[in-house]
């Protein structure tokens, strides 16, 4: 099945079993679970030959009871076209049941909502849909990083009013609507309102908005540009913020336009050719008169293209309501692989506009499978540079309103903002005569403001001004660099001002418990992180936050959750055999690694078991070896013969001579090797006892220690220790290619050849060849 289809049965059976968890005989909740329509029910009906049938049944009630109806109920899960026939039928559906029946997905007792761990699940699935889909079906999706780019550029989180309006004209599955109502201050009350054309995509929006506990919601379906569903008194209703990521260049978009709405009298008619300017006036109609702000992603040619596009597009810039332009990277969106920009309109401002502030993050991303993908430090670059009017070389520009008249209302990024690199060019007189360029070596700045005096330790003049030669062997650069004062003290400083964060956060990661924010939380640890690092010479501070929301997200993240809802305390988790019976010696804890209790109070135990373990491999690859020598034609073993005590045993009744000793060599490696594995299963029996008992001892103080010290600050130095190891390679290998670009001169070579040639020559003489 295609993953456009497949994904509705997984997202509407994950929606039953979150709302029967979370709903069922509850009072005051989101929504109504009845007693024979809910998960509990599906997973009655597993085998039954009616499955698919029942399965209707009880999401048609569902949809009664919640006024639901066209929107969990549209799959059809009696489709023998798509589900099969009889058993084949009976088997998808109760596999896909059994799925969502493990008892590790319980969402009854889920507290962490700030971060909304259930909406974040269906995010999940759905970005997986979006990528299988492939460009022309995976639309309906906007993905998660530049949604929330979009949702902090609005200011969102500075009104002052107690109830805002959002709403998104393509709302595709909900993602972006979303991101923008969660930046919206604790207390203000916030109400959602999408419009969406495809109606598969409208359902799986509705369940988005009550996984996410926005079950008020407004979410319509329609063509937002021929249809639109959100009017007051017969003229289009306004917001406080708008988003949208609309299709990009749809032709034909006037195809039933009976009504304009009057969105396109101001500022003029959209080409029926392309819908681009068509969703942007929409927003702009959509958006309060007086307040109004809106974000839209849409492709670079509404910044440049001519005719009709180019007058609407002098008329907004003269009206002042374009705020700002952000170009991003290509291939971030699922439906497409060109390039975008984001747009910011904004009414308040608008008479008062003198300028309009301009990015271009195109070149800063990360790859990610078969797409680009923002990281943390993008998204926080991004943003923080646009609200606070940050102006950057070759990133970010104000740009006044009349250099925009000058380049004739031309919003091209490139115009405004050169980001290309500087090409390195190549000293002919350096490659000619010998000689490393000074200017090379003074482009290495950022390394000489560190260590100034070690630029006289590597290079000395050359006879010709302007040049160096490298004053110490090629192979010794980054003990030198590693080793000179100036950059060990510049490492102890960095471990200093990583203790000084860590200082500072412990406080606050010692407080966490089953109320605390998370988002909150992170985004003060990561505050201080970037304050931290504002003025470092060789860390961008972008990066450093970078590292700490990486670690952050592939482990913190998942701790705090733990932390949240079942406290500080480390629980061990058994493995079992297949019939069920804990296994005692096999456990691990998610919250502290047994490798960290080891390695903090069971220092000799974790030794012996590596010496033992060292002595068991040496064995195995001295028998490996052994027996290899001996294998084939005429020789003790075959290939097909399997290694024992019992079968060594046999084959030296059989041999005579060396062979014997051979075998008896074999045969006593493979009893030291049974007594290490006895000796090995012992210790480790030992240990794990000792685990267990060391694990049930801890209190909350002693575990905050463990798990705040040793895992995350731990992990936490050590990446950053890795950083500055690699900025030592780093440097060290600059300056080898530019040793080695220069290391021979064209005189060098020329000499070099003449006598290869001399010598070419007189070998070709030897052997009679003198022409």
């Amino acid at each position: 099945m295609d993953a456009t289809q497949y994904k509705d049965y997984v997202l509407i059976v994950l929606f039953m079993k979150v709302i029967t968890d979370k709903y069922y005989k509850k009072s005051d909740s989101l929504i109504e679970v009845p007693d024979d329509a809910n998960f509990n029910t599906m997973i009655s009906l597993k085998g039954k030959k009616n499955i698919g049938e029942e399965f209707n049944t009880i999401l048609s009630k569902i949809a009664k009871k919640n006024d639901l109806q066209n929107i969990i109920d549209v799959v059809d899960f009696n489709d023998e076209n798509k589900l099969g026939r009889g058993k084949d039928m009976i088997d998808a559906l109760t596999g896909i049941v059994e799925v969502f029946q493990d008892p590790e997905l319980d969402f009854s007792n889920n507290r962490a909502d700030d971060d909304d761990v259930l909406g974040d699940a269906y995010e999940y699935f759905m970005k997986q849909f979006a990528t299988e889909a492939g460009k022309s079906k995976g639309q309906f999706y906007t993905p998660s990083e530049v949604s929330r780019v979009i949702s902090k550029l609005l200011r969102i989180n500075e009104t002052k009013k107690k109830i805002i309006y959002v709403y998104d004209m393509t709302c595709g599955s909900g993602s972006l609507l979303l991101k923008a109502g969660a930046e919206a201050k604790e207390g203000v009350k916030v109400q959602l309102y999408g419009q969406e054309k495809d109606s598969n995509t409208v359902g799986l929006c509705v369940m988005n908005m009550f996984l996410h506990g926005n079950a008020t919601a407004t979410i319509r379906e329609g063509n937002t540009l021929t249809n639109p569903k959100f009017l007051e008194n017969g003229k289009i209703r306004t917001f406080d913020y708008c988003v949208a990521n609309p299709p990009f260049s749809i032709k034909r978009w006037t195809t039933d336009l009976e009504k304009q709405y009057d969105r396109f009298t101001e500022y003029g008619m959209p080409p029926d050719s392309c819908a681009d300017y068509a969703f942007l006036l929409h927003m702009l109609k959509s958006m309060d008169p007086d307040t109004g702000k809106g974000a839209i992603i849409l492709p670079h040619g509404v910044l440049f293209r001519g005719g009709q596009e180019e007058e609407i597009r002098k008329k907004l810039l003269k009206s002042g309501v374009i705020e700002g332009i952000i170009g991003l990277p290509s291939n971030l969106f699922y439906g497409t692989g060109i390039p975008a920009c984001i747009i910011i309109l904004d009414k308040k401002d608008a008479k008062d506009r003198k300028d309009i502030f301009m990015m271009d993050a195109s070149k800063y991303f990360v790859k990610d499978g078969n797409k680009n993908k923002l990281r943390e430090e993008d998204i926080k670059k991004i943003t923080d540079t646009y609200l606070n009017r940050i102006e950057e070389d070759k990133y970010s520009k104000i740009v006044s309103m009349k250099q925009i008249k000058k380049e004739d209302y031309n919003l091209n990024i490139p115009r405004y903002i050169d980001s290309s690199e500087k090409e390195k060019v190549q000293n002919i007189r350096g490659h000619l005569l010998g000689g490393i360029p000074e200017e090379d070596i003074e482009s290495l700045d950022i390394y000489w403001n560190v260590a100034p005096t070690l630029k006289n330790k590597l290079f000395n003049r050359n006879e010709k001004k302007g040049y160096l030669n490298l004053a110490i062997d090629k192979e010794n650069i980054y003990d030198e660099i590693s080793n000179s004062p100036e950059f060990i003290k510049y490492s102890n400083e960095l471990k200093k001002n990583i203790k000084r964060w860590e200082e500072k956060s412990k406080k606050d990661l010692q407080l966490v418990n089953s109320k605390t924010r998370v988002k909150g939380l992170i985004e003060k640890l990561s505050d201080n992180l970037l304050e931290i690092f504002v003025n470092d010479k060789l860390i961008n501070k972008y990066d450093a936050y970078e590292f700490l929301m990486d670690y952050y997200n592939n482990t913190l993240k998942d701790d705090l959750h733990l932390i949240i809802e079942n406290g500080w305390i480390p629980k061990l988790t058994y493995a079992q055999d297949k019939n069920g019976k804990i296994k005692r010696n096999e456990f691990e804890s998610d919250l502290l690694p047994k490798s960290i209790v080891i390695n903090k109070f069971f220092k000799d135990y974790a030794n012996k078991l590596e010496k033992l373990n060292n002595e068991l491999n040496n064995l195995i690859s001295e028998i490996g070896l052994e027996i290899e020598e001996n294998t084939g034609d005429e020789l003790i073993f075959s290939d097909e013969d399997k290694i024992s005590e019992k079968s060594i045993k046999e084959k030296i009744r059989e041999e005579t001579g060396k062979n014997i000793i051979i075998l008896e060599s074999i045969l006593e490696n493979l009893e030291k090797q049974k007594n290490l594995k006895r000796d090995i299963k012992t210790i480790q029996k030992q240990l794990n006892n000792l685990l267990i008992e060391k694990y049930k001892s801890f209190d909350e103080k002693t575990s905050k220690e463990l798990i705040i010290n040793e895992k995350w600050f731990f992990a936490l130095e050590n990446k950053f220790e890795d950083i500055y190891k690699n900025i030592i390679y780093t440097f060290s290998n600059e300056i080898i290619t530019e040793v080695e670009n220069y290391e021979e001169s064209l005189s060098e070579l020329i000499n070099e050849t003449s006598n290869l040639e001399s010598l070419v020559i007189k070998d070709l003489e030897r052997m009679g060849y003198n022409d």
